[in-house]
């Protein structure tokens, strides 16, 4: 073998030693990276603060924080799928944990919906994942005051047709992301009204008025009949109340304290075909519901809006 041959040689050997030393050295770095999660990283500082010194509530919560970020981040679906199922088991343990349902989540408030009751008998935990591009699932539960925790399991893509109508529990439950509760009395009993969000549609989007209250053996019911609204110029009573619209509308429904009322944008159809919700858009207008003691009455145009001529704009009152 001559001298170059050889020299060739040694430079193939050196080159697959350091090829083989350099795939080792990362694969033990990422198995020691990836093992360790907020919950059991001894070294890990949160919080500013050592592991060893925070509680256990602070400690599961970066944990719940961890699987949020990967639950919405991850770009492969099956990854946050994996990262939502993690979530729900350390939830689990989170809501078992003493002193659980005072917890002020610092943290978690900022990644998934927490709403408290009014009169403060329960905390509503609630959150979205996306199965695929086109396909939301929303998951919830309920912690109520006296310890029981009533985990809620979405079958909105069940109920294209009959939202409305349908009396459902937390085991069939309309899912949304939930942003406000309001409390109301009915013949003693206390109903809450839950205002949410669902986006589970190819073409549009809904803003839903739920009605949640605790039934016999602390079963759950959801809807009631105690809404009468105004649909296609013609009143009806109905369980929950579901306004859908087109995706990427910018459409409001919320508590108005100065008014007393539940105010929401109007909407009709871009197209004039009432019978095709998404093409439902805003159109300037406002409705309101008003809690008559019994049920939440609809009315419409509840916003005197002025209406200026061509060509003026509105202006102050000049200052004499």
């Amino acid at each position: 073998m001559n001298l170059l041959m050889k020299d060739k040689l040694n430079w193939m050997m050196r080159r697959f030693l350091f090829s083989v030393g350099l795939v080792m050295g990362l694969a033990f770095i990422s198995v020691n990276v990836f093992s360790q999660t907020p919950a059991i990283s001894a070294n890990r500082m949160v919080h500013d603060k050592p592991v060893a010194s925070l509680s256990a509530l602070q400690v599961l919560e970066d944990s719940l924080v961890y699987f949020a970020d990967s639950m919405y981040a991850s770009a492969m679906p099956e990854n946050r799928m994996d990262a939502a199922y993690a979530f729900i088991r350390t939830m689990k343990t989170f809501l078992k944990t003493p002193g659980a349902f005072t917890y002020p989540c610092p943290k978690l408030n900022n990644k998934i919906s927490i709403t408290n009751a009014p009169d403060g008998e329960f905390r509503l935990y609630n959150w979205e994942v996306m199965r695929s591009d086109a396909d939301a699932r929303y998951y919830g539960v309920i912690q109520r005051k006296n310890g029981q925790i009533l985990p809620l399991v979405d079958v909105s893509d069940q109920l294209q047709r009959g939202a409305e109508d349908s009396v459902l529990n937390n085991g069939r439950w309309f899912g949304c992301l939930y942003y406000n509760i309001i409390a109301q009395k009915l013949a003693g009993q206390t109903l809450y009204f839950l205002l949410g969000w669902n986006g589970n549609g190819i073409n549009s989007e809904r803003k839903v008025i739920d009605v949640f209250s605790l039934g016999v053996e602390n079963t759950t019911v959801f809807g009631a009949p105690v809404f009468n609204i105004i649909d296609r110029n013609k009143r009806r009573d109905v369980n929950r109340y579901v306004l859908e619209y087109q995706r990427g509308a910018k459409v409001s429904l919320n508590w108005d304290a100065d008014m007393k009322q539940i105010i929401l944008d109007h909407c009709e159809s871009q197209i004039g075909d009432p019978a095709k919700r998404y093409t439902y858009v805003p159109d300037g207008s406002y409705d309101g519901l008003r809690w008559t003691g019994n049920k939440w009455v609809m009315a419409q145009n509840v916003i005197q809006i002025d209406v200026l001529e061509q060509g003026k704009a509105p202006v102050e009152k000049p200052i004499k």
